[in-house]
């Protein structure tokens, strides 16, 4: 099962070299991978500056600075999507080879400022149910995206939600090892969660928080009364004790959690049986901690680059550690390459 949502139509042929861009607050995540008959080959990979984008009518429109090494034709864009919405559509009936954008729309109530982009993850047969992922981009978050790189290259080829193209990379990877198992994928980015539970290779559940990084350094400043930097730089080094604030924290996202295991457990006739986590705000060991504490599952960090092939030099020694900060940005590559 596929998960990119590529809202560019009318392109007859995939590209077979792509940068992928996954546009954050905190910077934006770039990986560009190559494909070719001998597989997939991760050419180069970066943080690069956060963009700003303006509003009001005297606004000026973004322009993407790709070092000579990342620059390419195509580029298969990324983001968080504050105003995305993300459901599990269930039809009665309804054929999967017939349902297209509109019928999709009037089901989920998404108007034409929305962009919609869906997926099969079940075809009925009969009187069986289809069930689909469906995503709305609202049309004021993606344009300025496109905006982006609306003149000359890299040219857009696809536009997903990184938590989505997180599950991708996902997928291609640790999930292969997963094929007959239920479990966790938790993506957590500076202000927003994504989470999704698998089983059997079969996406049952997925959700969308407002929680990240930024949230816990926020409480992390009222605890200590210190600045945002001295907040993020004791997050980081662990020189202080602040596991009550990131538990006060993380406690509604981690009661949804349970509930949201339990109830798949319960529907599907399953055991989660591990929990992966990928996005900046998982190299935090307490996320790591409360999650695995509230869950009572083995968790741990996952390495989206692994089972890829590694150019020489293509991934910069000074980000050794952070590799679970790119995963949406090696999905979307995935999705933009046809894996």
């Amino acid at each position: 099962m596929r998960l990119e949502f590529p809202f560019k139509k009318g392109q007859r042929k995939g590209p077979s070299d792509v940068i992928g861009l996954d546009v954050a607050t905190t910077g934006v995540k770039a990986v560009r991978m190559k494909k070719s008959k001998d597989g997939l080959t991760v050419t180069g990979v970066a943080v690069l500056p956060a963009i700003v984008f303006e509003t009001g009518d005297d606004a000026r429109k973004p322009i993407l600075a790709l070092p000579k090494h990342l620059l390419t034709n195509y580029c298969a864009l990324t983001m968080s999507g504050d105003g995305c919405s993300v459901r599990i559509l269930s039809l009665q009936g309804q054929n999967a080879a017939q349902i297209d954008e509109e019928h999709v729309r009037e089901h989920v109530g998404l108007g034409q400022d929305y962009r919609v982009g869906f997926a099969v993850i079940v075809a009925g047969k009969g009187k069986q149910e289809t069930k689909l992922l469906v995503v709305g981009m609202p049309e004021k978050e993606a344009q300025p995206l496109l905006d982006m790189v609306a003149v000359g290259p890299p040219a857009p080829c696809a536009l997903e939600l990184s938590g989505l193209s997180s599950m991708s990379a996902f997928l291609h990877g640790p999930g292969k090892v997963h094929e007959q198992d239920a479990v966790a994928v938790i993506d957590a980015g500076a202000r927003l969660t994504f989470m999704a539970l698998f089983n059997k290779g079969v996406l049952v559940l997925a959700r969308k928080f407002e929680l990240g990084s930024e949230t816990i350094v926020t409480k992390v400043q009222q605890q200590l009364n210190v600045d945002r930097d001295t907040a993020r730089g004791v997050i980081s080094d662990g020189s202080f004790d602040i596991s009550q604030s990131v538990r006060a924290v993380m406690d509604p996202f981690l009661r949804q959690l349970t509930i949201s295991k339990d109830f798949v457990e319960r529907r599907e006739d399953c055991r989660v049986v591990k929990c992966y986590l990928s996005g900046g705000t998982s190299l935090s060991r307490y996320w790591l901690e409360e999650i695995r504490n509230a869950t009572g599952v083995d968790s741990e960090l996952w390495n989206p680059f692994g089972g890829l092939q590694m150019a020489d030099g293509a991934y910069p020694a000074e980000l050794a550690g952070q590799e679970p900060r790119f995963a949406a940005a090696v999905g979307v590559c995935l999705g933009a390459l046809g894996e």
